[in-house]
Parts: C-alpha cells; sequence; structure tokens
C-alpha cells in the first residue's frame, strides 16, 4: 500500500535515536507538506480543500521543526504533530468556498459618537477584528482524511508521495524571513517515493524513502541529494 518496506521499522528507529540524540542538523520550520497523486488515495467526498486545492498538510500556526542527518542522506522531524488541545492533529483551514459578507453601513461609514474627554461629536468604525469578514468559516483539517492508508501492523498513517516541503530556514542559530523547498523525488536506486508517515496515537513523524533536494534563496544554501 505504500512504498515503504520490511525495513522501514529499522530507519524509523534509527532515525528516532538520532533526534533522541540530538545528532541532526537544524534545518528550520517546517510550514507545509505537499503531497502528489497516489492511484490508492481515495478522497473525502465532504472536505472542500482537498477537492479544490488538492491533498497537503497546512501547519499553520504551529510550524514544526525540520532537521537533516549529519550525512544529509535523512530529513528528520524532532517534535509530535500535536494540535492546541495536545492531541494528535492539524489545525483548522479556512473554507475555500466561503464567501464574505458585505461591508455593513457602520463599517464604511463609521458612527457618530460623542467623545468622553472633549465632549465633541467625533466618528468612529468598528474594531477591525469584530467584523465577520475577519472571520472566514473554517474546515477540520484531519489526518486520516489525507493518507491513502495505513503501515501494517503500526498506528502510522502513510501519505504518498511527498512532493516537496516548505520551510522557514534557519541560519547559523536564527530564523531567516525567507521560504525556502525541500523538493522530493522518486530514488531508482531502491525504487521509493518519499513518504511521510505519522503516528496516529502519538504524533511521531518520519519522512522515509525517495530523494530529495533543499532549494534556498540564498547563495549558501545547502542542496542535499539523498541516494
Amino acid at each position: 500500500m505504500t512504498t515503504a518496506t520490511m525495513d522501514a521499522a529499522g530507519i524509523l528507529k534509527y532515525q528516532n535515536d538520532l533526534i533522541r540524540t540530538g545528532d541532526y542538523l537544524p534545518l528550520g520550520k517546517m510550514q507545509k507538506i505537499a503531497i502528489g497523486p497516489n492511484g490508492q488515495y481515495v478522497a473525502p467526498v465532504n472536505d472542500p480543500i482537498i477537492a479544490k486545492m488538492g491533498r497537503f498538510i497546512e501547519l499553520r500556526d504551529r510550524p514544526m521543526p525540520l532537521a537533516q542527518s549529519r550525512d544529509r542522506s535523512m530529513l528528520l522531524v524532532p517534535a509530535m504533530l500535536l494540535a492546541s488541545d495536545g492531541r494528535v492533529g492539524l489545525p483548522d483551514l479556512p473554507d475555500p468556498n466561503w464567501v464574505a459578507p458585505p461591508p455593513t453601513t457602520e463599517e464604511i461609514e463609521g458612527v457618530e459618537v460623542r467623545d468622553e474627554v472633549s465632549g465633541k461629536m467625533i466618528r468612529k468604525f468598528p474594531a477591525l477584528g469584530s467584523s465577520p469578514r475577519a472571520n472566514p468559516r473554517m474546515v477540520p483539517q484531519r489526518l486520516e482524511d489525507r493518507a491513502e492508508g495505513r503501515l501494517e501492523k503500526t498506528n502510522f498513517l502513510v501519505f504518498s508521495p511527498v512532493i516537496g516541503i516548505t520551510f522557514q530556514p534557519e541560519i547559523q542559530n536564527r530564523m531567516v524571513g525567507d521560504a525556502w523547498l525541500v523538493e522530493c523525488r522518486f530514488n531508482p536506486a531502491d525504487r521509493t517515493h518519499m513518504a511521510l508517515m505519522v503516528d496516529q496515537k502519538t504524533g511521531e513523524i518520519h519522512f522515509y524513502g525517495g530523494q530529495f533536494e533543499i532549494l534556498g534563496s540564498s547563495p549558501n544554501s545547502a542542496r542535499s541529494p539523498r541516494g
């Protein structure tokens, strides 16, 4: 059901050991994971985001650390995927089909009120955050709706092929105001595409298989082919 094979357990254990001992190179904060077409994936009928924009994972205000092994052969995620309530999950996303209501007369023209200090009449407008247009309708971003299956005899949901990872880079222990891309592709050596694996019980995350290259706007950005 996935590109992962029986040696996946050994790879995952090795990655966990690197994370546990801190033996890795930080890359930055992961923001979005794009997932390509897969013949075994069946999209849910009631998710307007997947229907309109395809399959991806958006971390929004909960970016996750992204790293690579010191030999630059593996991507690592030294954190658990937990929502704001501490459960394994993803943040909600704005409904792409939501249409903002038109502004009210009060928002356009304001309201005449008397200033308590000067006693003069002044024109006041509603606070920006109070408008219904500032609070779009949200849609749950469910992990199980984005996975094509589960790694056999485990709690790991599998998402493949991963085709790209957007992240904010960390350079010399400082976050840089930029967006870099990890470009993922097929590895002809072991005939695997990169797969994302998420433990539905603990939030443990792994990237397995495929090849990757880090693309950044800096002339010193690291390019890290795997395989």
